[in-house]
């Protein structure tokens, strides 16, 4: 399943939990594959190890591990990686599915540097070649077993978080609802592919390509069709003047949709108000 998410929203919201935290936090879609992360690009254990093929490949198998478990108990998961770093994964459900997991992770609840470099480096047999291994090492961050909870249980919240505000989303489906909720929130206001493009962060293409099957036709026919069925509605249920209704629903041009009503309900809005 893959996904949709407004990365600006989450990169703020993943430098809030790093700043809070000192924790590295990702996002993974449900196959696996990371999709967005904070901070990226450090020269850390973990990023200058993963450029070796066999660490890389026990990462990976770690991870899934992970998320397995997060399958089996839809819950947040706590644990150590095959190097022997603490994590924790959290299952993002959307209508009983996994659509992703969100990921903190690469810290060590051993305080004395000494033990942790030789606890790592005893995991990671083989890879003793990496510049400055031990080095990069004792920089990986210590937090005790409150703290490790504490950062868990507020990854847990982020998640929850992300899915209320619709942050994340699966492609397909889910973007079609929240367009079609986005067109009748400003059914009075100009609505145009660009500012679509620009409020769910997915191009044109995109965009076509997801919404096509839902629609029956393009955007620009989808968002006609929604303004003369809030006309309708207003026509039924209202005392509005046409005029109103006219522009209440998103037309500038009040003859133009006097003749885009009759051509599609094969009558005027003055019969379908006598009709009621």
């Amino acid at each position: 399943m893959s996904l949709l998410f407004r990365d600006i929203e989450l990169v703020e919201l993943m430098q809030d939990f790093y700043v809070l935290t000192g924790i590295r936090i990702a996002l993974f879609d449900a196959n696996g594959v990371e999709l967005i992360s904070y901070p990226k690009g450090e020269a850390t254990f973990c990023h200058c190890m993963r450029k070796n093929p066999e660490f890389l490949a026990k990462c990976r198998e770690s991870d899934e591990n992970a998320f397995e478990k997060c399958r089996q108990t839809n819950k947040l998961h706590i644990f150590k990686c095959h190097a022997g770093l603490i994590e924790a994964s959290v299952p993002m459900i959307e209508d009983g599915k996994i659509m992703g997991y969100m990921m903190l992770g690469r810290i060590t609840d051993k305080k004395n540097k000494v033990e942790l470099v030789g606890a790592v480096m005893s995991r990671c047999r083989g890879y003793e070649a990496v510049p400055e291994v031990e080095e990069k090492i004792k920089r990986i961050k210590y937090r005790n077993e409150k703290q490790i909870q504490a950062a868990a249980k507020i990854l847990d919240a982020c998640c929850e978080y992300v899915k209320l505000r619709e942050m994340v989303h699966p492609s397909g489906k889910r973007l079609i609802d929240s367009v079609e909720r986005f067109i009748d929130e400003h059914i009075s206001e100009e609505i145009t592919v660009e500012r679509l493009c620009e409020e769910f962060d997915v191009s044109r293409t995109k965009l076509y390509e997801t919404v096509r099957p839902y629609t029956n036709g393009g955007i620009a026919a989808y968002i006609k069709h929604k303004r003369l069925e809030h006309a309708k509605n207003l026509l039924k249920t209202t005392d509005m003047t046409i005029p109103q209704i006219s522009d209440a629903s998103g037309f500038s041009d009040y003859n133009y949709f006097l003749r885009l009503f009759k051509q599609k309900y094969g009558i005027s809005t003055k019969q379908m108000r006598k009709e009621e």
